[in-house]
């Protein structure tokens, strides 16, 4: 391992111990991956439904203004590698614009399960007589 990566390693575990600590001050250690308040994947689900309302009109321009461009000076010396560079960005930006949706959907789903699994041990709990 290199010794920027071993830097890199060793912020990280930093920063995911003062996360953990912050979340759960008088706790146990535990993984910050794991303590996401569903109000925040309800946030960032919204945040990405937004991000993509505003961002596709804006990379869909892009991609048209791109592809002009290269057309426009198709038979220029550098004319064939723009329509590959426009050609790569299309996809690249459009691939970026229809994932921002599946993200927003993932988080949904995540919460919706992690709310009906919380709801499945509470019942369990009240079935045991010990809420």
């Amino acid at each position: 391992m290199s010794g920027w990566d071993k830097e890199w390693a060793t912020l990280r575990a930093r920063a995911r111990a003062d996360i953990a600590r912050q979340r759960t001050p008088d706790a146990a250690p535990v993984e910050p991956d794991l303590s996401v308040p569903v109000d925040q994947l309800l946030t960032s689900a919204t945040a990405s439904e937004g991000l993509h309302e505003h961002l596709r009109p804006a990379l869909d321009r892009a991609v048209t203004d791109l592809t002009a461009a290269a057309e426009s000076v198709r038979h220029w010396t550098f004319g064939e590698e723009l329509t590959r560079s426009a050609t790569g960005w299309d996809q690249a930006l459009t691939d970026l614009a229809d994932r921002l949706p599946e993200h927003a959907t993932g988080l949904r789903a995540l919460t919706t399960a992690m709310v009906g699994l919380d709801q499945e041990i509470h019942a369990s709990f009240r079935g045991w007589g010990t809420v």
